[in-house]
This record gives C-alpha cells, sequence and structure tokens, in this order.
C-alpha cells in the first residue's frame, strides 16, 4: 500500500493545455487516502507492458471521511506517516510527487486527453504515493495520518 494525498475535483480540467493554476482552480478539496497495490509481477521485475497490463498494480484505495479546502494547506509541504498498529512503517512528505503533486495532476491531465479522455468534476485523483510502498497481510491494521488533512485507517 502507499500513502496519497487525494485530489477531489469540484471543476472539470482542460485537456492538453492543463497547467498547476488549472488544477488548484478546479481542485474542491484534498483528503488523506491509501492506495492498495497488489503487482502480479514477480519480484516487481516491472516493464511498461507489464505495468499496463497490471492495471498499474492498483487494486484499490481508501479515502478518510476529511475533506479539506486547498487555500488551506500547502500542497507541497503535507507530512505523511504510516503506523501499522502503533509503530510508524513509512513516513514523507507531498512534495515527494514530482515536487508538488499539483504537477502529477496536470501532466495526467494533459496525458489523457491524448486518448479523448478528461478529468471531469467529482473524480478523485491519487497523484502518487508520499513514501515507500509498505506490505501487508491479513490482520494488519494501518493508520495514514497526514498534517492538515487527518487520517485513513484500514484493517487486512
Amino acid at each position: 500500500m502507499e500513502i496519497e494525498v487525494a485530489f477531489i475535483l469540484g471543476a472539470d480540467l482542460p485537456g492538453a493545455g492543463c497547467t498547476e493554476e488549472d488544477v488548484l482552480a478546479a481542485t474542491e478539496a484534498y483528503a488523506p487516502s491509501i492506495e492498495l497495490i497488489d503487482s502480479r509481477i514477480l519480484d516487481w521485475r516491472i516493464s511498461l507492458a507489464d505495468t499496463i497490463a497490471d492495471n498499474a498494480s492498483s487494486a484499490g484505495f481508501v479515502v478518510g471521511a476529511a475533506r479539506v479546502d486547498p487555500a488551506t494547506v500547502d500542497i507541497r509541504a503535507i507530512d505523511a506517516v504510516l503506523y501499522k498498529g502503533d509503530e510508524p512503517v513509512a513516513q514523507g512528505r507531498s512534495d515527494a510527487v514530482l515536487g508538488n503533486p499539483v504537477t502529477a495532476v496536470a501532466w495526467l491531465a494533459r496525458t489523457v486527453a491524448g486518448f479523448g479522455v478528461r478529468l471531469r468534476a467529482g473524480h478523485l485523483i491519487l497523484p502518487g504515493a508520499c513514501a515507500r510502498a509498505v506490505d501487508a497481510r491479513p490482520g494488519d491494521a494501518f493508520r495514514a495520518s497526514f498534517t492538515g488533512l487527518g487520517d485513513v485507517s484500514l484493517t487486512f
């Protein structure tokens, strides 16, 4: 699993010309999230073709209840810690995503536009991990804590 800051769009993003300013203007809220990754590729020896066939290792996600106004936090400076039980097992910061997760969302909007797809109001976007991926086993309980965003948790 990976800890990520989720973007919830309140307006459609432009396609090919999408800028970081467009992303900030269209984002209704940020939320704490955990992405569940489940690669079928042994030992993470993965090529681009494998990534596509493996659905980018994405198995699902969990989003915390908090919805935070983007004007109230610096998206580049959100500290995040993942706990297994009470023990921290991964930590990072939102700027681990291309220096600014907004950059990743703008890139995504431009890239999918080439396939005739638009990012629309109501879409939830996970731009990338704030910290290293962590394995989970049945019975494991996790909590991700994000400064300014709150927590999200799940148990396997």
